[in-house]
């Protein structure tokens, strides 16, 4: 497959989301996280056209033959491609529809406002809860996703040190560490298991749980990485360089998977 030098962060983003899905799993992904929607439709249309997905928090498999910009805007054509769905239901009631270890998803997607360097994430308020600098919507099913679902997929479409936090301000979704797993008894449950950013692929070392270095952007270097962590990461002697996206990758994405770029929702200037 041959390499393509004409594509921008968000699209490393979308590609490397992608390539962390197999085929014949189930995922989550909500709706207001365009980046990782759309991944989803590229590892459909490539490597992964058996993979079923719970979008929403109602729909499963729901048809998206419309694009995805005119399907998150106009009702009639979200209804329409609704109705299309293979099913329904309630995130509580998911477990009924899905195989797997105690009937759990393969994964869930989560775009966290802050995240620690214990895997903690933040999407409720910044600053002191009690008397906060910033309030967000909230946390909707992000709590549920990380102990729902076996493996957790992150994505920030900048790093900088206001979202990698030493502690985060509010815990609206339990970190990474597999011994507290294992303690409450979620022992299917690895929680945040990679970080996809405009910078790099980062991921837990499960020797000690420390946030560590799986790969940097062809654009960006190690050293941008850390400036942009706000505690130490755990960074490989010899770090790879992400694959880039490929010219067929690209060609899918901006042709079938997102034609009208939705994914740009996450752009982020540095």
């Amino acid at each position: 497959m041959s390499k393509n030098q004409d594509y921008t962060p968000v699209d490393q983003i979308v590609v490397s989301l992608a390539r962390e899905i197999n085929d014949y799993e189930s995922c989550y992904t909500g709706i207001a996280i365009p980046s990782a929607v759309v991944a989803v439709q590229l590892a459909r249309m490539t490597h992964a056209p058996n993979l079923q997905f719970f979008y929403g928090g109602y729909w499963i498999n729901p048809d998206f033959d419309v694009d995805l910009f005119t399907i998150m805007t106009d009702t009639e054509a979200f209804i329409e491609s609704i109705s299309k769905a293979q099913g329904f239901s309630y995130l509580s009631q998911l477990y009924q529809y899905w195989e797997g270890p105690k009937h759990t998803l393969s994964f869930g997607f989560i775009r966290p406002a802050q995240i620690d360097q214990f895997g903690n994430i933040n999407n409720s308020v910044i600053g002191d809860p009690k008397h906060p600098k910033f309030r967000f919507p909230g946390g909707a099913a992000a709590g549920d996703i990380i102990n729902t679902c076996s493996r957790v997929i992150a994505y920030i479409p900048r790093q900088d040190t206001r979202t990698f936090v030493p502690n985060v301000d509010f815990i609206t979704g339990k970190g990474s560490s597999l011994e507290w797993r294992k303690n409450i008894g979620l022992h299917n449950y690895q929680g945040i298991r990679s970080i996809v950013t405009d910078l790099a692929v980062l991921e837990f070392n499960p020797r000690n749980e420390k946030m560590c270095v799986r790969s940097i952007h062809e654009f960006s270097t190690v050293e941008e990485v850390q400036e942009n962590t706000g505690f130490d990461l755990e960074i490989p002697s010899d770090v790879p360089i992400t694959q880039a996206p490929t010219q067929e990758e690209m060609e899918i994405l901006q042709t079938r998977a997102d034609p009208l770029e939705i994914r740009n929702f996450d752009s982020r200037n540095r």
